[in-house]
């Protein structure tokens, strides 16, 4: 009795909250809903067939509540904010991903670099539909991240489905301690154009950002190269110190917008730039979200540089953590959207066209509704949602992205997400060599290797003999791969099997079976630039560390990076991006 007594309170206090509210709500009558809410809770208090643990009805009240909202916008028990509050200090145990729900589907947004996961192979876009074997159907990244992380040294099995792969692939990583760090690696090419990977926005990343700069200035940088690449973002204030760098004083870098007038705000730069003048190209991808956003939104808005890569992410949400209770609770909500100085707003609108939506817009006038459901264990529910094509890897600009103007007049486009203006494709891997860095075959063998032979120089090459003692240690590991045509074949051969076909038709499909299987032996010929690629970097990170993978691998061997230093070498291709539109 007194548990009702204690909902009705509540209930009441709330339908006089509505009533305050209602006044100046159109067409929204908040207070008869809110009525209509705290009758079905007294009812089902008082005549539901069992007992009801009254603060777990409410707590599923509230998830189904903002389920309706952006994915952003949850509830956090008293652990759960203490978790939120873990995530932006310097270390925690985990694997080192980043990940938001696309298309109702919990998906890595990057990688972080140097963390299990990133060694492991994991890449942006990929979705998560099992952990440990359980369905991840309706979960929120809130929840996922409560699964993921834990005591360093322990493990964790992901299913992960990914664009271009036949079948869902189980990736098993050992969690560590996750340090982040803002600047992994600056360093200069041999005709003095700077490079310089910013891998997250945590605190020091202004500060680190601008050292690297002043340090590379100040051995003759000609041109410069700024990889945000699957960074995934972090804090605001960073991400207008970072573009302080490169803009200049004060210039706008982005400003929030929400529904009520408080929540416009503009951020500027707030002291004269480092690099206003040199040419500076800065690499984006589908993993860049968030503050790189608004990094190279700035950037494109202003004429300062050309954006080389993909379409970025597309998160745009800002959001206000307030503490609800004595008991340690809070609510994270969205208040706001990030736009860059043309207008643009970051923010892709994936949220608002979901079923379950409660969100009013031009395209969704009408309130509806959808259960979350859950899935049973081996179930493929991820299939009625995918896209097949990725939401993350867009090489194109949308047929009705609307048109904004930087500075200088050239047009760029909006639509979420910073559209570059030189797209180009980033290296896709076959089976091969996703099996190959999923199983750590590289790392295992660089390991075996660098015993043998420590004083291996780090601009060392791979030769036959190298390339050929891998082969062989596969050999010994007894590694295998099934390909998508093997997977198709299997395909055939079962429906052979249940039609029952007769034995000219298995002769065939064990010839087809032996062609696919010279086509995997040559495989490893085909991909042999990868392979070589690969098993550098494993060995000169053994010997010599991060530092010099950078300088002797990744400098001269990523082919975004390549033309980036094309681009900047060619006077005239670089200014020409950066002409208005009515001068081209």
């Amino acid at each position: 009795m007194k548990s009702r007594i204690v909902i009705s309170i509540i209930f009441a206090a709330l339908l006089v909250l509505a009533a305050v509210i209602v006044a100046g709500e159109n067409g929204t009558n908040l207070f008869k809903d809110l009525k209509l809410l705290n009758t079905i809770v007294n009812e089902v208090y008082e005549n539901y067939v069992d007992r009801i643990d009254t603060h777990k009805l409410i707590l599923s009240g509230i998830d189904g509540l903002l389920g309706g909202l952006d994915p952003h916008t949850v509830y956090f028990v008293p652990e759960e904010y203490e978790n939120l509050k873990t995530s932006t200090r310097g270390e925690f145990g985990g694997l080192g991903i980043i990940i938001g729900v696309r298309d109702k589907i919990l998906t890595v947004i990057s990688p972080m670099e140097g963390t299990p996961a990133y060694r492991i192979g994991l890449q942006a876009g990929d979705k998560i539909v099992a952990i440990d074997g359980g369905p991840t159907k309706g979960m929120t990244s809130e929840d996922a991240v409560n699964v993921l992380r834990g005591e360093p040294g322990t493990k964790v099995t992901l299913t992960i489905v990914r664009v271009g792969e036949p079948e869902p692939i189980d990736y098993t990583i050992t969690r560590d301690i996750i340090h982040i760090d803002a600047v992994p690696y600056a360093g200069m090419s041999e005709d003095s154009i700077g490079y310089i990977r910013l891998s997250r926005f945590s605190d020091d990343a202004g500060r680190e950002v601008r050292a690297a700069v002043d340090s590379l200035k100040n051995e003759g940088m000609k041109g410069l190269i700024f990889d945000l690449r699957s960074n995934p973002g972090g804090l605001l204030s960073q991400a207008v110190e970072v573009a302080s760098v490169f803009l200049e004083s004060g210039d706008l870098v982005v400003y929030t917008q929400g529904k009520n007038e408080s929540q416009y705000r503009e951020y500027n730069t707030r002291w004269g730039s480092e690099y206003t003048n040199g040419p500076l190209v800065v690499l984006v991808n589908g993993g860049s979200a968030s503050a790189s956003e608004i990094v190279a939104g700035a950037i494109q808005d202003h004429d300062r540089g050309i954006i080389i890569g993909k379409r970025t992410f597309g998160k745009g949400l800002v959001q206000s953590v307030i503490p609800l209770t004595a008991d340690g609770d809070a609510l994270k909500i969205t208040t706001a959207k990030y736009y860059i100085p043309s207008g643009r707003c970051i923010q892709k609108e994936y949220y608002l066209d979901r079923p379950e939506s409660v969100v009013l817009s031009p395209e969704n006038d009408e309130e509806e509704s959808d259960e979350k459901e859950s899935a049973e264990v081996g179930e493929r529910w991820w299939e009625e949602d995918l896209n097949p094509y990725g939401d993350m890897d867009t090489d194109s600009i949308p047929e009705d992205a609307p048109v904004f103007y930087t500075e200088n007049g050239r047009i760029v486009y909006g639509g979420g997400g910073i559209t570059p203006d030189l797209f180009y494709e980033e290296e896709r891997l076959s089976r091969l060599l996703v099996e190959l860095e999923r199983t750590t075959m590289f790392f295992s063998f660089a390991i075996d290797f660098t015993v043998d032979n420590p004083r291996i120089p780090p601009d060392f090459t791979v030769d036959e003999g190298l390339f050929n003692d891998f082969m062989d240690y596969l050999d010994e590991k007894e590694f295998s791969y099934i390909n998508l045509a093997e997977t198709r074949l299997a395909e055939l051969e079962s429906t052979a099997t249940e039609l029952h076909y007769g034995n000219g038709v298995t002769d065939e499909i064990n010839k087809l079976r032996e062609a696919i299987e010279e086509e995997k032996e040559k495989d490893f010929e085909r991909y042999r630039e990868y392979i070589e690629r690969a098993l550098r970097r494993e060995i000169v990170t053994k010997l010599w560390g991060e530092d010099a993978t950078y300088e002797y691998v990744t400098l001269d061997t990523d082919k975004v990076i390549g033309r980036a230093m094309e681009l900047i070498r060619d006077d005239d291709e670089y200014y020409e991006f950066l002409e208005s539109s009515d001068d081209r």
